[in-house]
């Protein structure tokens, strides 16, 4: 698992942006540090059904390249 801290439009490699609601939500400030995992998509439908317990969840995607490119 890799640690990253929460930053603003900071546009810093390893950072995190989250925002407004998206801090509040989570009890988050700038600055907090974080866990990030990167998983398989099934990994993540698992993750949610058998951690139902939990609320809200966090999800991260990279996009696809443009097939073009």
């Amino acid at each position: 698992m890799t640690r990253k801290t929460i930053g603003q439009n900071s546009g810093h490699s390893g950072r995190i942006n989250l925002s407004g609601p998206e801090l509040d939500k989570f009890d988050a400030s700038l600055g907090d540090q974080i866990k990030v995992d990167i998983a398989e998509s099934k990994d993540i439908a698992h993750a949610i059904v058998d951690n139902s317990d939990y609320e809200e969840f966090i999800i991260v995607s990279k996009p696809e390249k443009e097939k073009n490119q």
